[in-house]
């Protein structure tokens, strides 16, 4: 009994630090290192190999998808590659500086506002793209962006549910 309600407050804990994804923080990683300290306090044979490579795998897929999204959708509005490298360069930019504002939340806006200024900015200043172009390029990567902050969360929830059948199986 004891065990299955900490199992259930770590698997609660584990899913509140997957929304860290939508600030710009890496919750997916933090959610990794978490499951390996508990990997000390689980019954031996919780987690097996095949947990643990999958488990790697799909967070190495989500941190590359994201910022493999936005790249993509970039250059479908045909964006330069500064305009690209600028635009993810905005977003963490971004990120980091909206952060205190709306109680956390603001890194949301921050990231995607990064990404768009960084972007646009490049495409107009150093690629010397027309406005028009520099808009449908920066729109084009704040899309990708979302999509794969979208995509990034949604492995990390899979990631969890994973975990939790896995250690309430054990139990």
């Amino acid at each position: 009994m004891f065990s299955s309600i900490i199992a259930t407050i770590f698997i609660i804990v584990l899913f509140l630090l997957v929304f860290l994804n939508f600030l710009s923080l890496p919750g997916n990683w933090l959610v990794a290192v978490f499951i390996l300290i508990s990997a000390f306090f689980v019954p031996d044979g919780t987690y097996y190999a095949l947990y643990w490579v999958l488990f790697f795998i799909l967070l190495i897929v989500g941190e590359v998808a994201e910022f493999y999204l936005q790249i993509h959708h970039g250059k479908k509005a045909n964006a330069s590659s500064s305009s690209n490298f600028f635009g993810i360069v905005g977003a963490i930019i971004g990120g980091i500086v909206f952060m205190p504002f709306l109680l956390g939340l603001g890194a949301i806006f921050g990231t995607l506002i990064g990404a768009y200024a960084g972007s646009f900015l490049a495409e107009k200043y150093i690629a010397r793209s027309d406005t028009e172009q520099a808009i449908k390029v920066a729109s084009a990567t704040v899309l990708g962006k979302f999509l794969g902050i979208l995509l990034k969360f949604g492995l990390g929830i899979y990631l969890v549910f994973f975990t939790a059948k896995t250690i309430f199986a054990a139990l």
